[in-house]
């Protein structure tokens, strides 16, 4: 939600939050770097609270003020070199702290290593990250004080990596041990994260014949644009179990640029999109990956603002009045004692606060570790 002061887009100008009113027409992203407008459904108002709020500021000066709960957009830059606090957890043993120099090409090492897997089908690995920064003395400094706070440990999970220092059966011993899945949950609730919402979600498996483990979904994604003059929404999978299904032959079959196949199609309507996709899921077992389309580079993901890091990018209203991305350099913690608010929009499901594009009102459920 966000504090009382915060400024609304609406067309080329702005007006209060606390001015915001039913049908009242504003801006907001319409896909593909486009601004476009919507009108208010609802306007939540949580009167007289005490929270936390986050204060997010990008490279070129955009500021959103919000609580850890809003659902905002982002995605890992990978051009930023940086170190990465970060929580990883592996389905078959817990939770572990590490560091990172450089997370995508650590991200890469642990997709390749199908030989952990011994005689387990599938793995599922999650990451969440829990802070950035450029200097090196204080990633040391985040990595041992969480480690010595929360009683995580920071070894590798598999004894074949090359930094290992026990043995497997001495790493497995050591998740057992200790009760890592409560200490993970009092790490990401201080740091007012949620455990629904990893960075990162990687499926590995050592069959031979591996198969499609979710689906694609980006609002936005299709490149044409629908008889309401709003884009599309793409729905993909990268390969499907039963082709002869008949939910999968409404797809078009495609290959990429790196010669592998996978099923597409697109959907005018959002609900009518997020259903088809929810069967899909139920049916093949597969997660749904969701994103958005906001500019003509790659889509984002949603994500609650407390997973909003340094060195992410974001979308935000550009020089040109479109949407671009910027890369958040900062990110600090208010008190803030006041009112709330948050809007419910019509058709693009987002809006412009200040210079930042937020999603509109989405219930999140809150991390408690109870």
């Amino acid at each position: 939600m966000l504090p009382a002061d915060a400024k609304i887009q609406c067309g080329n100008a702005t007006l209060g939050l606390t001015e915001i009113r039913e049908e009242q027409i504003i801006s907001g992203a319409a896909g593909w770097s486009e601004i476009g407008t919507t009108r208010v459904r609802d306007v939540y108002v949580n009167y007289e609270q005490r929270a936390t709020l986050l204060k997010m500021v990008t490279g070129r000066g955009a500021v959103l003020r919000c609580t850890p709960d809003q659902l905002c957009f982002g995605r890992i830059n990978p051009v930023v070199r940086q170190y990465t606090l970060y929580l990883h957890e592996r389905s078959s043993l817990g939770f572990r702290i590490a560091l990172s120099s450089d997370l995508m090409r650590d991200l890469l090492a642990m997709n390749s290593f199908k030989h952990d897997l011994f005689n387990q089908q599938e793995i599922i690995d999650r990451i969440w990250i829990i802070e950035t920064t450029a200097n090196l003395p204080a990633s040391n400094f985040m990595l041992k004080h969480t480690m010595f706070k929360y009683g995580l440990p920071d070894i590798p999970f598999s004894a074949r990596q090359p930094d290992a220092e026990f043995s497997e059966e001495m790493t497995r011993e050591m998740f057992n041990s200790i009760d890592t899945p409560s200490r993970a949950h009092d790490l990401l609730r201080d740091w007012h994260m949620f455990i629904d919402h990893p960075h990162i979600t990687m499926r590995l498996s050592n069959s031979k014949d591996p198969s499609s483990n979710s689906i694609q979904f980006v609002i936005f994604g299709g490149a044409n644009k629908s008889a309401g003059n709003r884009y599309s929404h793409l729905i993909q999978i990268s390969g499907a179990t039963e082709s002869n299904r008949a939910e999968h032959k409404q797809f078009k079959r495609k290959q990429s640029k790196h010669g592998l196949w996978f099923l597409e199609i697109t959907r005018d309507d959002l609900e009518e999109a997020e259903l088809f996709v929810k069967t899909l899921s139920h049916l093949d077992n597969l997660e749904i990956v969701k994103k958005i389309q906001l500019t003509r580079k790659a889509p984002f993901y949603i994500l609650p603002a407390s997973h909003i890091k340094p060195g992410m990018l974001v979308p935000v209203v550009g020089r040109n009045g479109n949407i671009d991305e910027d890369t958040v350099a900062m990110v600090e913690i208010e008190e803030y004692k006041g009112p709330l608010y948050n809007l419910q929009v019509r058709d693009l499901h987002n809006f412009i606060a200040g210079q930042w594009v937020v999603m509109c009102y989405q219930p999140v459920s809150r991390l408690t570790g109870d």
